[in-house]
């Protein structure tokens, strides 16, 4: 009996044992490959530490790691993106001069935003994982204000402001956005060396636009996923675009509806064809879109009519700016009752392929999407990742920008089989 007692202690205690062994941290493993680091946070290029996780980093590759089941797009960073790679991929705004000199993204050159980046995918889609840091949320895009200087209804500008002496004296009104370009069946010339790179095109003139984007000959296309927090945001979707051989500018959307519209008509004042509101909502402050349920519900009111002064007429009412405060512009801001620039709606079609949520922290965004691994799109405008083979890519960042971007490019897809 005694000897039976001794053994079921031992028992318990090597147990024990056991139990403290598995759940202590994990022996560390050798370091990753060329640019990406191993259990040790060491890679194999120079040896020198880089950031450790459970799952490991890379600054190169993103590693989709296979799931059964994804993780709900909520913009909540759960439990399955627990296990999945970072891929570590800081962008930096570049500075693409005009052939005259001018500094095409003025304002923002040098810009850098701490980025990181996760995939998961299973049997019919692909999930992604953005966060991005960014001091300030953006959405305030070309802003309807009254310019009481000119009794004329004017919009806020996409671009910074600058005196002559090259000081920003006013900022940009515009969104925050995120962008990746995949190649389409492997069709452009150099992407596997060059990424994004391969389809830009800098050194243009003005009327050209400065910077561009376009493939280098016909049957070569760039998929170009474009989340805008003002514009796509609200109904959850990227604006899913491509990118051809069409010059100076080959920027296309994909087939269906796209998820927005500038709200913005032609009126006559009496003596001329001015530009004013499409829709406004009666007493709200600081917004930045009109839906289109807002519109079918009346919400939303259509402005119909505009006099020499400014004043604008809606069913059930008029709007007089030079009484009504509010409507100017007040120090940074466009005032409370700025109108906004578009009313928005989901996209569909190819359009629509992509679902996304993001949401801004204080501090920077966590952008949470997925897309079929093949839309069957028979227009050649989708990348289709079925094949599970490796794709090179490029991502971008804008920071209250139309057009400046940070970019970080030279990164590849990878599949966890």
């Amino acid at each position: 009996m005694k000897n039976l007692k001794l053994m079921s202690f031992l028992m318990i205690i090597a147990t024990s044992v056991m139990f403290i062994q598995c759940t202590s941290d994990i022996i560390p493993g050798p370091p990753g490959a060329n640019g990406i680091d191993g259990q040790d946070g060491q890679d194999g290029q120079d040896g020198q530490d880089g950031v450790s996780t459970g799952a490991g980093t890379s600054t190169t590759d993103l590693l989709a790691k296979k799931v059964f089941t994804g993780p709900l797009i909520d913009g909540v960073i759960d439990v399955a993106w627990a296990d999945a790679q970072i891929l570590i991929a800081p962008t930096e705004v570049l500075d693409p001069l005009g052939d005259d000199g001018t500094q095409v993204f003025q304002g923002y050159v040098g810009q850098t935003q701490e980025s990181t980046l996760r995939a998961l995918y299973d049997d019919e889609y692909i999930y992604f994982l953005a966060e991005w840091k960014d001091e300030k949320k953006s959405t305030t895009r070309d802003t309807w204000y009254f310019d009481s200087a000119t009794s004329l209804w004017a919009q806020e500008s996409r671009w910074p402001l600058f005196d002559v002496n090259g000081v920003k004296i006013r900022d940009a009104f515009y969104e925050d956005k995120y962008a990746i370009l995949w190649d389409v069946d492997n069709s452009t010339d150099n992407w596997s060396a060059q990424t994004c790179f391969a389809s830009c095109h800098t050194g243009l003139t003005e009327p050209e636009g400065y910077a561009r984007h376009f493939t280098a000959a016909a049957g070569q296309t760039v998929d170009m996923w474009h989340w805008k927090q003002a514009r796509t945001s609200f109904y959850g979707q990227f604006d899913d675009q491509n990118q051809n051989e069409t010059q100076p500018n080959g920027r296309h959307s994909d087939d269906g509806q796209g998820g927005y519209t500038n709200n913005a008509q032609t009126l006559n004042n009496g003596t001329a064809d001015v530009s004013v509101p499409l829709y406004f909502i009666p007493g709200r402050e600081y917004y930045n879109w009109i839906t289109i349920d807002e519109i079918n519900s009346g919400e939303a009111k259509l402005i119909t009519g505009v006099d020499a002064t400014g004043i604008l007429t809606y069913a059930g009412g008029t709007i007089d700016p030079n009484t009504e405060a509010g409507y100017e512009r007040d120090g940074a801001t466009s005032g409370k009752f700025g109108m906004p620039s578009v009313w928005v709606r989901p996209s569909n079609g190819s359009r629509g392929d992509i679902t996304a949520i993001g949401v801004y922290t204080g501090s920077s965004w966590i952008l949470e999407f997925k897309r079929k691994l093949s839309t069957g799109d028979i227009t050649g405008a989708d990348v289709d990742f079925s094949s599970l083979q490796d794709f090179p890519f490029g991502i971008a960042t804008f920071n209250n920008a139309a057009i400046a971007h940070g970019t970080k490019a030279f990164l590849t897809l990878k599949f966890e089989e």
